[in-house]
């Protein structure tokens, strides 16, 4: 009898264990691996098996700073049990920046139900164009080609002093490493860079920009570099520490404070500046809440941001410039956030800033362009269908549950004999 009670519970363990086997375990994946060519594609390959044909193959991928995840099929695909894919997505110029960390998955089923979600896989996404040599500082990760260790050194070196510059003034810090990456031409940065058309760009050369949100490309040998690296590096930091899904700084703000952080205000604008205020043409502050498209006020509305911030700080103090900033990453709008701090909405603070710069008070009817102080939401990249993340559980499991269903009439019948022989007297 103990041999036949042996021998039941290891028919029960056995029957169980191979039902839930053959639910997890009917896809297998062999292999996952990606690579790009920049700025141009990236390639994504999957080798697969399972116990029924294949019907349907689905990849996800995310670089790691955007909100949403697209996801991909292939464009031909017959069922199988046995699976080698390639999917090619196209990647427009300046799409995905330079040092991006693409996260990626599958989701696979087959014939008869079962599905399969990979784990997540990274794609580390460079320009790959040049040999980088990187150069580390706290909180910065700079990256250049062609240059010698001695500028990169000292244009690393910069970098830090303005982090430290950026705490100094308005209180707010990286809570992670910020990638800079120093070309040496205006055509190699290029490529990195979203199309701006052919006039814009044979006109205007860009010296830095922001391209992610701690990622930002320079232009290492202009002459312009130093004040560059302030500038940009004061986007990213006041960007990061304000971030927050309802509404954006003000440019006057955000603008604001990057010229603020360059250092004192250069002569060409301050001459801009000075001849505006002698003949009372300058801009109202609700007016400045996005940049003007009067090419011929452009240095006029850079030099005035900077004097709105000189203004608050000056007179208030970085204490509270610091507050500001952190009512601003609760999500809070202009005027209410301006308000809270300062105990004035925008109207008054023109009022107190002419006032500061030697200018009468506005006539009531002149009060310049009426701000839309609302949320803006920004729309997901091209293509992009919204899924929040990859599941913390891999998708689609079968229910163990429903996996022993087959088996549940012999399982009960076993049970129930197990059972009746215990209670069987001696």
């Amino acid at each position: 009898m103990r041999r036949w009670l042996i021998w039941l519970a290891v028919s029960l363990m056995v029957i169980i264990s191979s039902a839930v086997a053959q639910g997890q375990g009917a896809i297998r994946l062999l292999e996952s691996s990606a690579d790009y060519s920049f700025s141009e594609e990236l390639r994504f390959r999957l080798v697969a098996e399972a116990d029924a044909p294949i019907t349907e193959v689905t990849l996800f991928y995310r670089p790691g700073w955007w909100a949403t995840v697209s996801r991909t099929y292939p464009e031909s695909f017959e069922p199988a049990a046995e699976v080698d894919i390639t999917l090619v997505e196209r990647v427009e110029r300046g799409q995905i920046p330079p040092g991006t960390e693409i996260e990626y998955w599958w989701r696979l089923t087959d014939e008869a139900g079962n599905t399969f979600k990979s784990d997540v896989f990274t794609l580390f996404y460079w320009d790959d164009r040049f040999d980088w040599k990187e150069v580390e500082r706290e909180n910065i990760r700079f990256f250049a080609y062609g240059l010698d260790d001695a500028e990169a050194e000292r244009l690393a070196d910069i970098s830090a002093d303005a982090l430290r510059r950026i705490a100094e003034n308005f209180g707010v810090r990286p809570e992670m490493s910020i990638k800079i990456f120093g070309y040496l031409t205006s055509e190699d940065m290029r490529e990195a860079l979203v199309a701006r058309g052919s006039v814009f760009e044979a006109q205007v050369i860009t010296l830095g920009t922001v391209v992610a949100p701690d990622t930002m490309l320079l232009l290492a040998t202009h002459p312009e570099v130093e004040p560059t690296i302030y500038h940009e590096l004061t986007h990213v930091v006041v960007g990061l520490a304000t971030e927050n899904p309802f509404a954006d700084l003000p440019a006057w703000l955000n603008e604001g404070l990057a010229m603020y952080n360059e250092g004192e205000l250069r002569p060409g604008y301050q001459d801009v500046l000075d001849e505006a205020i002698r003949r009372d043409d300058v801009f109202s502050v609700r007016s400045l809440t996005s940049p003007t498209g009067n090419p011929e006020r452009v240095n006029l509305w850079y030099a005035q941001v900077y004097s709105l911030v000189d203004y608050l700080i000056s007179t208030y103090g970085r204490e509270k410039m610091s507050e500001l900033l952190s009512v601003f990453a609760e999500g809070e709008l202009t005027d209410r956030a301006l308000e809270q701090v300062y105990g004035f909405d925008q109207d008054e603070l023109d009022r107190r800033w002419r006032e500061w710069v030697g200018l009468p008070p506005r006539e009531p009817q002149d009060t310049g362009a009426a701000e839309a102080d609302e949320p803006i939401a920004t729309p997901p990249p091209s293509g992009a269908e919204e899924e929040t993340a990859p599941p913390d559980e891999p998708e689609g499991q079968p229910n163990p549950l429903v996996v022993l269903c087959p088996f549940l009439p012999g399982l009960i019948f076993l049970t129930s004999l197990f059972f009746w022989h215990l209670r069987r007297p001696g």
